[in-house]
């Protein structure tokens, strides 16, 4: 069944608190299988993401690399990444989550770190792909993006994808517990993406799964 009138409201002109984010977390390790079930592995989930992000990112990302999945989840789309041949590395700051992950893609690596602290070496990976990481506060965002820069290779790639809206939060309430997404303005992450040396050489918006939710914003680029 394809996800609809999920419950949700928006705060304006706020940012993300720590609080807030833990609280996000936590809906994750509690809720981990109904969150795949509803979400992850949904087959109208799974055709669009293979639509607006796995197909792009296979058409720019090194064949076979070295491939760093930020925000692993419960494993869907290392999973379709291992299948191609890519060498996968996935990080998830959810325990539960990782522990769905490991149920549902047992071949697959994960590892229990904050995004914010990766701890890799310079010219580590062919391709990072962050899909969503929404969760982190607005302004822990450059860090962390300054930081998987430092990590990708020469002329390695980067997928990054956001909710649009206007530097607002998405609160989403569902399976008794909420979740707190950052909404971004679109120009702010491109004029941003581009200030630290990145060619954007591909971008989307799109649908949400639920179409009354906030659309996504996807893009691929270049380190130059």
């Amino acid at each position: 069944m394809k996800p609809q009138n999920t419950k949700h409201k928006i705060l304006q002109n706020t940012d993300l608190t720590e609080a807030q984010m833990y609280a996000t977390i936590e809906t994750f390790n509690r809720h981990a299988r109904d969150y795949a079930e509803k979400w992850e592995w949904n087959p109208h989930t799974i055709k669009e993401i293979k639509k607006y992000n796995i197909n792009p990112f296979l058409k720019y990302a090194k064949p076979k690399g070295k491939v760093l999945v930020v925000g692993s989840r419960t494993g869907r789309d290392l999973h379709f990444f291992s299948q191609k041949g890519f060498n996968c590395l996935g990080t998830e700051y959810s325990s539960g989550l990782i522990e769905e992950a490991l149920q549902r893609v047992p071949y697959g690596m994960f590892v229990h770190l904050d995004p914010r602290s990766l701890p890799f070496m310079p010219n580590s990976f062919d391709a990072i792909y962050a899909d969503d990481i929404a969760y982190l506060p607005i302004k822990n965002i450059k860090k962390t993006v300054r930081d998987l820069k430092i990590f990708l290779r020469d002329n390695g790639v980067l997928y990054l994808s956001f909710r649009i809206g206007d530097n607002s939060i998405l609160v989403m309430d569902e399976f008794d517990d909420k979740r707190y997404i950052a909404l971004y303005k679109k120009k702010d992450l491109t004029d941003f993406i581009e200030s630290l040396g990145f060619k954007i050489i591909w971008d989307k918006n799109s649908p949400h799964t639920d179409p009354g939710l906030p659309n996504w914003y996807s893009l691929i680029a270049r380190n130059k």
